[in-house]
């Protein structure tokens, strides 16, 4: 007999809706690690390529930005009460959808070395580091300095 599904199962799901996700990413606790000051955040156009991944529920989600066949920029956005438990839930089921539904064979992430938090969580994920390096986490901005993440398909 299959386990009933946990309420990640239940809320998490793709979403099309640019309004819902900008509400989040554009919190007050969020959008400062998600934009790194270069202003509001808009997923519309993200959202229009039919390529590009996102993932919404009660707390947050993710957007999963198409790179190359198979491979994706992973951004996660978590409001401060879905953070800790239901983020890493969330998290994992999200993966498991790109690497399982979505046929991803690497998702890769930049994460400013000064996030500390959003690095340990990387490693908690399963991540593994590719060293660190100037890179450039919107269009536009100048390059910061980064820890480059990566996980790939088993």
């Amino acid at each position: 007999m299959a386990s009933a599904p946990s309420i990640i199962d239940v809320v998490l799901r793709r979403s099309f809706d640019a309004a819902a996700i900008n509400r989040i990413c554009n919190h007050p606790a969020v959008q400062p690690g998600l934009s790194l000051g270069q202003g509001e955040i808009d997923v519309t156009d993200f959202l229009a390529n039919e390529n590009n991944i996102a993932f919404l529920g009660e707390f947050g989600g993710a957007l999963f930005h198409w790179c190359a066949p198979g491979v994706y920029d992973a951004h996660d956005f978590f409001l401060p009460e879905g953070r800790g438990k239901w983020a890493r839930e969330a998290s994992e089921s999200m993966l498991g959808i790109m690497f399982g539904a979505f046929q991803a064979r690497m998702i890769w992430a930049a994460t400013p070395v000064e996030n500390k938090a959003c690095r340990f969580f990387n490693r908690m994920l399963g991540f593994k580091s590719e060293g660190v390096g100037l890179h450039r986490i919107l269009p536009g901005q100048n390059p910061i300095s980064c820890e480059i993440f990566v996980m790939e398909a088993a």
